[in-house]
């Protein structure tokens, strides 16, 4: 097997069909070569960073690929890369150390590149090797905001209970209005957040998003079915450029009122009072969305050592797609 290090414009075509191929084929997925190219060129660099990895007939069996984005620290631009779509198909997974090696010689790539630290959440399968093989730090789990709308349809009971909950967030909803007359809470500034300036807003939102606009309002989000569940994944709700207790209001109130979600998820921080959406004990989370970061030099680890706290971050669904 022979490791090959690249940018996405070192792709051809032959490439971009059989990567692919062989990502759906190993995720189960049925996405386009256009989604791909979407996703890893539409960047601040303009393209991503990988590392592929070939068999003897040099075609893609597997793949990390690392997609660029603008950070701020304080009022400071760092580029940071996001880790995705890593994958080894099924019949090659005879070297455990494969992907370490892997991930060794793309992050040289990324150090030469400017890069300062990667950061990804990985799901359950892949965090212990990350974790223990590649020597990923822990930043902190996401945590999970719901405002269930049918308790009926998500406890899989009686009826009755959608009407008894639509009722019931509907009058909590007016009473968050009137508390608004009172007091509109703006989100915390975090220690590290991302550029949001329109190339990310491309990148992030395809198509399949519902972009709303409500005067000083504008958030995004996306109905998925969850196991029977109409599950409305709020990706982010902003007045102007920050999130607010007006901004959750007025989405949550819209979504209710025009869909059939039966339940709100918000994922990540909420650093701002709020009344409106329950932070999800642990026991009822889906699943642990571990945020894990490296930081690529070693001489940067102490200027660089306040990433590994999760309340230094503003991270969420806007950073990364949980799904």
């Amino acid at each position: 097997m022979i490791i090959k290090i690249c940018k996405t414009s070192e792709w051809d075509n032959k490439l971009w069909v059989n990567y692919c191929d062989n990502f759906n084929s190993v995720f189960k997925k049925q996405l386009k070569v256009s989604d791909f190219k979407r996703k890893y060129k539409i960047t601040i660099d303009g393209l991503s960073y990988h590392a592929l990895l070939y068999n003897d007939r040099f075609e893609v069996i597997g793949s990390c690929t690392v997609i660029p984005f603008a950070y701020k620290k304080n009022k400071k631009l760092i580029k940071i890369g996001l880790v995705v779509d890593v994958f080894i198909l099924e019949s090659y997974r005879t070297d455990p150390l494969i992907l370490r090696r892997m991930y060794t010689e793309l992050k040289k790539f990324l150090i030469s590149n400017n890069f300062v630290s990667v950061i990804a959440v990985p799901n359950e399968i892949s965090y212990a090797y990350w974790k223990s093989v590649v020597k990923w730090k822990d930043v902190g789990n996401l945590s999970y905001w719901v405002l269930p709308i049918r308790l009926g349809n998500i406890l899989k009971k009686v009826k009755i209970l959608n009407l008894i909950s639509l009722l019931f967030v509907k009058i909590l909803i007016l009473i968050n209005k009137i508390l608004l007359l009172v007091v509109n809470r703006i989100e915390k500034k975090s220690l590290y957040e991302l550029n949001l300036d329109k190339t990310f807003i491309k990148h992030r939102y395809s198509k399949k998003y519902n972009k709303i606009i409500s005067g000083d309002v504008t958030f995004y989000y996306r109905i998925y079915n969850e196991n029977g569940v109409q599950t409305a994944y709020l990706i982010d709700a902003r007045q102007g450029n920050k999130l607010s207790f007006k901004a959750l209001i007025r989405s949550a109130n819209y979504i209710i009122q025009n869909t059939n979600a039966d339940l709100i998820l918000y994922i990540g921080s909420m650093n701002l009072f709020q009344t409106l959406f329950l932070k999800s004990p642990k026991k009822f989370e889906p699943k642990r969305l571990p945020l894990t970061c490296d930081i690529l030099e070693e001489k940067n680890l102490n200027k660089y050592s306040d990433m590994f706290d999760i309340k230094n971050w503003n991270f969420g669904l806007l950073n990364y797609d949980v799904r």
